[in-house]
């Protein structure tokens, strides 16, 4: 009989690597729709806030800005012509909303506008229907100018991905050296920094890759993400590594 209060150890379950390219998969998607829904969301209340004058027009400057950029690097390790590739993203963001008639909508409201203008405005339940059907097809235009953005920057941490591989390299290394010198010198293990550095390294590839991908400010050039982001990489790497335990 088994003593009273004795607790079956629980099977440690091992993912194979079906699983991990499913969870890739499902959390690159999570991560485009996550940053689109946010940029949206802040597109859409800085066209009342901070940016008013530019309205709409706003993300639509962005992606220009995020296509200049791209064609200032116009090869790439993994890509031989990022210009094309980038036009390719941006039509085919572009197609069914134009299928769906999305865009004819947004310039019927311009349109419709500009002859009440013309006109005068009318009153009542004609007025605030023209109001609502014209708000309604800008945000839908924002949507689309947005996930072209979000998938133009996208492309570009997959321009720069060969970067942040050689940074996990590198940080592996040192940490790794880090690690046999604490072991042959007798320092002590920490499990505190191990867990925490590797949850940072998590966040710097998800969270704050996020925050880059719904960033609503232009001016930001790229090379400073994947400089910011490679380095944290490799630092948060590094530290995990060299305070992993000393015997596996």
């Amino acid at each position: 009989m088994k003593p009273a209060g004795t607790v079956k150890p629980r099977a440690v379950s091992e993912r194979g690597p079906v699983v991990l390219v499913m969870e890739l998969v499902f959390g690159l998607l999570f991560m485009t729709m996550a940053s689109w829904g946010i940029g949206v969301l802040i597109e859409i209340i800085g066209c009342y806030t901070l940016w008013e004058d530019q309205g709409e027009h706003h993300i639509q400057s962005l992606v220009k800005e995020d296509l200049g950029y791209i064609s200032a690097a116009p090869r790439s390790v993994l890509i031989d012509d990022t210009t094309g590739f980038a036009k390719t993203i941006v039509e085919a963001v572009t197609y069914p909303y134009e299928r769906l008639g999305a865009i004819r909508f947004y310039r019927n409201q311009l349109k419709a506008e500009g002859r009440q203008v013309q006109g005068g405005l009318s009153k009542g339940m004609n007025a605030a229907a023209s109001s609502l059907m014209g708000e309604l097809s800008r945000y839908i235009l924002i949507s689309m100018f947005v996930l072209q953005d979000v998938l133009l920057r996208m492309s570009i941490a997959l321009f720069a991905l060969p970067a942040f591989l050689l940074a996990c390299v590198l940080g592996a290394v040192d940490g790794l050296m880090r690690r046999d010198l604490r072991r042959w010198g007798g320092g002590r293990e920490s499990s505190f920094v191990y867990h925490h550095a590797k949850k940072f390294a998590i966040w710097a590839l998800t969270g704050g890759f996020v925050f880059y991908l719904s960033w609503p400010f232009g001016h930001f050039n790229p090379a400073y993400m994947v400089l910011i982001f490679t380095v944290l990489v490799a630092y948060t790497l590094s530290t995990a590594l060299s305070a992993f335990k000393k015997y596996v």
